[in-house]
C-alpha cells in the first residue's frame, strides 16, 4: 500500500457493482488494502433493488464471461444459471422475425442468472480475499485532501487513495459531491417476474415488440423439474400497477395474447416488481480520488439487458488502468490515471448507450413506413449471416477489446 492513507480504495456501495468491484479490484493488486463500504444507509433504493430481490435476473454476456472465468467463478455461475442458445426478436402483429442464434460449436450468447445467486457467490469470493475488509458506511460526504479522501464509517474516519462510488441510480454520494445528471424518464414501467412453463425452454431468449412495450424472455435453470423463465414486459405505468395487483391468471392471461405462443404455454406468473424506468448518465464519472461505477454512472434502459455487461466491462478496464498506473508508481487515486480510464471508456459506454435507447424506441413508432422497414429489418437479419453475427458480437460485448483482470504476478 501506498503511504499516506489506511487503504489504497474504498468502495460504497452494497449492490453487484460493489461487490464486483471488490472482487475485480482485488484480483488485479493483490497488495492493495480494499475497504468495501456496505449496509443500506449508503446505498441508494436503486442500489438496494439492484442487489437482493428474488424476481431480479441477470444475462451475463460473453464478455462478462471473460471477466468472471478470470476471477474463478464462472464454472459456479454457469452452474446455477442458464445458457442462452439463441435469441429470437419479433413484433407483435408484423411478420419479420430475427434468429441470432450462434452457428454449431460457438459458444452460448450468455447466461441468465438470478440476482441472489449471483450476489451470494460474490459476497462468497469478496470474503475469502485477503485483502478486502468491510466496513459499515454513512451518507456523509467524503472530504478531500491532497493524498487521500476522508470518509466517515460506522468505525470512525477512514483515509483513502480512492474511492469508487457504486451506490445507485440516486446515488447519495454522488449528490453530496455535487456531480450533476442528465435524466431522461421513459414515462414508462418495468414490470418483472418468474414464469413457469409448459414445455423446454431450450435456452432460448425472446425479444418481442408490442404496441404497449417491449418484453424479454429469458432462460431460467429448472427449478423442481419445471422449465422456468424470466420476464420483463415495459407497459405504461397505469397498465402495469394495474396487471401488478391483478389475480394471477387475469395478468397471466394478459401476458400469453401479448407475448403469443412462441414459448409455448405460461402455466404461472410469480409475484411481479416494478421498476420505473428512467435513463441517468452522470455528468462526470472521475475526479481526483473518485470514480462513478455501475448505475451511479450510468443507468441504462433495461430491455437491451446490457447495462450490468457494461459496468463489467468498465471495472475490468478500470482494474486495468489502475495496475498500469501502479506499475508507474502512481496511486489508486490519481487524475491522469482515472482520466485515462475515462477516456477509454467513453466510446463502448456510448455505443451501448445508443442501441440500448434506440431499438425499444424504433419498435415503439406506429408509423406504417417504420414498421414495414422493422419487418424487412429483421427479416434481413434472418437472411444475412454476417449482419446477424455482427449484432450477436455487439450484444455479447465482443465489439471491443476485453481488459485482463490479472494482478502483474499471475502474469509471470
Amino acid at each position: 500500500m501506498t503511504a499516506g492513507a489506511d487503504v489504497d480504495i474504498a468502495i460504497a456501495g452494497g449492490g453487484l457493482t460493489a461487490l464486483t468491484a471488490a472482487a475485480v479490484l482485488a484480483r488485479a493488486g493483490p497488495e492493495w488494502r480494499i475497504a468495501l463500504l456496505a449496509d443500506d444507509s449508503h446505498a441508494g433504493a436503486d442500489a438496494r433493488s439492484d442487489a437482493f430481490p428474488e424476481v431480479r435476473t441477470m444475462a451475463l454476456s460473453a464478455s462478462s464471461r471473460e471477466v468472471f472465468a478470470a476471477l474463478g467463478l464462472w464454472s459456479a455461475i454457469a452452474a446455477r444459471s442458464a445458457a442462452i442458445t439463441d435469441i429470437q426478436v419479433s413484433e407483435r402483429g408484423g411478420w419479420g422475425l430475427a434468429r441470432l442464434g450462434p452457428a454449431p460449436g460457438d459458444a452460448p450468447f450468455g447466461q441468465v442468472i438470478e440476482n441472489a445467486e449471483l450476489v451470494r457467490l460474490l459476497a462468497a469470493a469478496v470474503a475469502a480475499c485477503p485483502n478486502v475488509g468491510r466496513a459499515s458506511g454513512s451518507n456523509a460526504t467524503p472530504v478531500p485532501y491532497p493524498g487521500h479522501l476522508e470518509i466517515q464509517t460506522g468505525a470512525g474516519l477512514l483515509r483513502a487513495h480512492l474511492l469508487l462510488v457504486a451506490d445507485g441510480t440516486d446515488s447519495p454520494l454522488r449528490a453530496g459531491f455535487g456531480i450533476g445528471v442528465t435524466a431522461r424518464d421513459y414515462g414508462n414501467a418495468a414490470l418483472m417476474a418468474t414464469l413457469t412453463l409448459a414445455e423446454p425452454h431450450r435456452g432460448i431468449a425472446y425479444e418481442r415488440f408490442t404496441p404497449d412495450g417491449p418484453m424479454a424472455l429469458l432462460p431460467l435453470p429448472d427449478r423442481d423439474g419445471q422449465s422456468r423463465a424470466s420476464l420483463v414486459w415495459v407497459l405504461p405505468p397505469e397498465r402495469a400497477a394495474a396487471l401488478a395487483v391483478a389475480p394471477e391468471p387475469e395478468r397471466r392471461a394478459e401476458l400469453q395474447t401479448a407475448f403469443g405462443q412462441r414459448a409455448g404455454v405460461i402455466l404461472g406468473m410469480g409475484t411481479p416488481q416494478l421498476i420505473p424506468l428512467r435513463r441517468c448518465l452522470a455528468r462526470e464519472q472521475v475526479r481526483s480520488r473518485l470514480a462513478l461505477v455501475g448505475n451511479a454512472a450510468h443507468s441504462l434502459h433495461p430491455v437491451a439487458g446490457q447495462g450490468f455487461n457494461l459496468t463489467l466491462r468498465d471495472l475490468a478496464a478500470l482494474a486495468q488502468h489502475l495496475r498500469a498506473g501502479a506499475r508507474a508508481g502512481r496511486d489508486p487515486g490519481d487524475l491522469g490515471v482515472l482520466a485515462g480510464y475515462a477516456r477509454a471508456r467513453e466510446r463502448d459506454q456510448w455505443r451501448t448507450l445508443q442501441f440500448s435507447e434506440r431499438l425499444p424506441a424504433l419498435f415503439a413508432s406506429r408509423a406504417p413506413l417504420l414498421a414495414l422497414g422493422r419487418n424487412l429489418g429483421l427479416a434481413a437479419l434472418g437472411l444475412c449471416p454476417p449482419l446477424r453475427h455482427a449484432l450477436a458480437d455487439f450484444g455479447a460485448g465482443l465489439a471491443v477489446p476485453a481488459a485482463q483482470v490479472v494482478g502483474d504476478d499471475a502474469r509471470r
